[in-house]
């Protein structure tokens, strides 16, 4: 039987509220999605995000990220709200409205071995439980939409990098190719990162310039940059950090 409620004036009021974070990584070249799998109903042995219901004394980024940390072990990250979903008809339990948060991190902080969560590409999931495929959808859609305009990838690359190493990392979030001159001319005229006067050494041909974020903390860009000409899509497999 649904859950249902009422409040003080007698009106149908929500059963519950759950929090759910969309956790997006690069991973092999390709952009990933945090999911679990579900053991009880709904949709049992469907994947999911690592959500749940809310208790009465927390926020709910506060659930977001408890449920993150119970269900896969991946401890404090920085949440940005993504969207709430009120459609009374989202849970066959009930009434359960969720809030989404939106995080990006890097794969590796997910121990395989101490987890049953699992990274899946965002362009071939799984069976997914209630409406999280409209949820992860628009995640990867606010992703891609501030790639450009902030700093959001701070935390995927060293502290500093080649231009090269940078690429494969925007490549692995947006789904597609950049033409190398054209992406390096718009990435500096984004304000966002400067060239630090190093350069990268040990590798093979001419040393590579090395860069560096100009805030780790997050930021947006101030500057009229723009998406650089693309090649097409990305090419899976892509090599690079996580």
């Amino acid at each position: 039987m649904p859950l249902t409620a009422r409040n003080s004036a007698g009106f149908e009021a929500p059963a519950g509220m759950t929090a759910v974070p969309v956790v997006l990584a690069p991973l092999g070249g390709r952009l990933h999605v945090l999911l679990v799998r579900r053991d009880d109903p709904p949709d049992p042995g469907a994947w999911a995000l690592p959500g749940g219901f809310m208790s009465r004394d927390e926020r709910p980024a506060e659930t977001a990220q408890r449920k993150l940390t119970e269900k896969t072990g991946v401890g404090a990250v920085y949440l940005e709200q993504l969207q709430s979903y009120g459609d009374p008809h989202r849970d066959p339990r009930g009434w359960i409205p969720t809030v989404a948060y939106l995080a990006l991190i890097d794969a590796a902080v997910l121990r395989a071995d101490e987890s049953q969560a699992r990274w899946w590409p965002v362009d071939d999931p799984p069976t997914l439980a209630l409406d999280h495929g409209g949820i992860i959808g628009d995640g990867v859609d606010r992703l891609r939409g501030k790639l450009w305009w902030s700093n959001i990838s701070v935390g995927l690359l060293p502290e500093r990098f080649t231009m090269p190493q940078a690429r494969g990392v925007f490549e692995a979030i947006s789904g597609v190719r950049y033409e190398p001159s054209n992406f390096r001319r718009e990435l500096e005229r984004s304000g966002l990162v400067q060239v630090t006067g190093r350069v990268a050494k040990g590798g093979p041909g001419r040393p590579a310039a090395l860069y560096e974020f100009v805030s780790r903390q997050p930021a947006w860009s101030l500057r009229r940059s723009r998406p650089p000409a693309t090649l097409g899509p990305a090419l899976r497999g892509l090599p690079g950090r996580a």
